[in-house]
């Protein structure tokens, strides 16, 4: 569960059914769009009219130098990482766009940990990513226990820490 302090972070608030806003600001910290985490109702994740996902990084906004930079699919997955301590920003879907790979190329990090869905989009997100990016950083990728889709799921802090720490190197 997410703590007020990582909710407040995040700039996040409820509609009138209780379901998650997530404000997504660009790079200049300027709102963009926002998605809403739906609990009640299908899909499970609304985008506002408008938002060009493929144009922005979540998250892209509260980061600073770090040895390393996790990229998720999805911005809960971000959140999550963030609350525990490791840097990350979110491609708020399993491809990476062109304007999204040169927004990564100009973070403050030498590597790259992929981050994406253990299912088959996460798997070919993967292998888009790293050749779109080896040239540039060192490109790890991480690999989830069986039967866990993604950070989400892991709710021990220990071993999320474990799953980035035996990452594999592209």
């Amino acid at each position: 569960d997410f703590t007020k302090t990582t909710l407040k972070r995040w700039d996040c608030g409820t509609d009138n059914y209780n379901n998650l806003i997530i404000p997504i600001n660009d790079r200049d910290s300027r709102l963009v769009g926002w998605v809403t985490r739906q609990f009640e109702r299908n899909p499970k994740y609304l985008y506002s009219k408008g938002l060009k996902k493929s144009q922005v990084l979540f998250g892209e906004d509260k980061i600073k130098e770090a040895p390393f930079i996790c990229i998720t699919e999805g911005a809960l997955d971000t959140m999550w990482l963030d609350q525990l301590g490791f840097p990350s920003v979110s491609l708020l879907g399993m491809s990476m766009s062109n304007r999204q790979r040169d927004l990564l190329l100009t973070l403050p990090t030498k590597e790259i940990i992929l981050c994406l869905d253990n299912d088959e989009a996460g798997r070919k997100g993967i292998e888009k990513a790293t050749v779109d990016m080896s040239n540039r950083f060192m490109v790890s990728f991480v690999e989830f226990p069986e039967n866990t889709k993604d950070f989400q799921e892991v709710r021990d802090p220990k071993m999320l820490e474990k799953i980035i720490n035996n990452r594999s190197i592209w």
